[in-house]
């Protein structure tokens, strides 16, 4: 019989001992000593009776404390596994290989059931005991998070990534971190990775004053972080000024005109030449529309379009010939007219008003 077939002869009768848990469920071990055997897993349970050394018994169940259920002629009960080993001969199973061997071996966890074929052996689970848990997976990069101090109170673990905002139970409470692999941990006192950050590089019992407490978004991330810098917004370029409206007008008094398209006593008249008397005269705004004569320069329409305007009339005589005079049209557009001279009493302009 090769050892694979062994192995598989012994799982099964295994697979059979524990479905059945009787004398032929037993691993036969003998007692290396005088061995109290007790009513429980303990050696605060009462002693029933003591075992001479070399005593043959069937160990059929073994507690992770190392103490082990035996059945022989005389009261049953439990044992130390410490003062038990396996039979030299005979005993609790041959193989049909004369090569392979049953071996009880009593570790510091407790007893177990090895198969020896030659120069190999396999450990099998012996009846009423179970098997160590395996090792849990490895921890890849990651970060744990507490609300308090010592990675106690409320936890939460996440991998590289980002968080913008955290709930209302981390939400400025996070007091301590524990790092796993390669990862770190960004911490931001604003969303959105804003404000002053902190990097925590390795389990920290409790942040630092910078940092306890403070965190409303967080990163994880493996190698130094990358500050995103935003670009530079490209500058606001100048609007291009569009003419709507331009020419020459000659304005009689007491008439108007409408600067949006150039028409004199048309509707929607934006200045009329008011003559109260032969002395009194006025450039005033009708219909809604404004005037500012600021210092009479020629501002354009950078200028005008950004011009304090009001309702209030102006004096002739603060227009000699040569001002500019600004103009919000009835219509909302930008003007701007120039006092170019007189013929007689008639006022002579020249007018721009702009689409934008």
């Amino acid at each position: 019989m090769t050892i694979l077939q062994a192995i598989k002869a012994w799982g099964a009768a295994l697979m059979a001992l524990a479905v059945s848990v009787t004398a032929a469920a037993a691993v036969e071990a003998v007692a290396t000593t005088w061995l109290n055997v007790r009513s429980g897993p303990g050696g605060g349970f009462a002693v029933v009776t003591t075992l001479a050394p070399d005593t043959l018994v069937n160990v059929t169940e073994c507690q992770d404390n190392g103490w082990c259920y035996v059945e022989h002629t005389g009261p049953s009960g439990w044992v130390s596994s410490t003062y038990l080993a396996a039979p030299t001969t005979g005993g609790g199973g041959g193989s049909s290989n004369p090569d392979c061997k049953m071996s009880l071996t009593l570790g510091p966890s407790g007893p177990s059931l090895s198969l020896v074929c030659g120069d190999g052996s396999v450990t099998l689970p012996l009846p009423g005991t179970t098997p160590p848990e395996p090792p849990p997976p490895p921890v890849g990069d990651q970060a744990c998070f507490y609300t308090d101090p010592n990675y106690a109170g409320q936890e939460f673990c996440y991998g590289v990534g980002t968080l913008n905002s955290l709930n209302a139970t981390f939400n400025n409470k996070i007091s301590s971190v524990k790092i796993s692999g390669a990862a770190r941990a960004r911490l931001c006192d604003n969303t959105n990775l804003g404000g002053p950050c902190y990097t925590v590089t390795a389990d920290t019992a409790l942040l630092a004053a910078a940092a306890n407490d403070k965190a409303s978004s967080l990163a994880v991330h493996t190698g130094n972080w990358l500050e995103v810098v935003p670009l530079p917004l490209p500058p606001v370029l100048p609007l291009l000024p569009v003419t709507h409206s331009s020419g020459l007008i000659d304005l009689n008094q007491t008439f108007s005109v409408n600067l949006d398209n150039g028409s004199i006593g048309s509707a929607g008249a934006d200045i009329w030449y008011q003559a109260v008397t032969a002395t009194q005269k006025y450039i005033t705004p009708r219909n809604g529309a404004q005037l500012a004569l600021g210092d009479g320069s020629n501002r354009g329409y950078a200028g005008c379009r950004v011009a304090s305007f009001n309702a209030a009339q102006i004096p002739l005589g603060a227009i000699p010939v040569g001002t500019y005079v600004c103009v919000k049209t009835s219509e909302g557009r930008t003007s701007q007219f120039r006092l170019n001279g007189y013929a007689g009493t008639t006022m002579k302009l020249g007018y721009t008003t702009w689409t934008n």
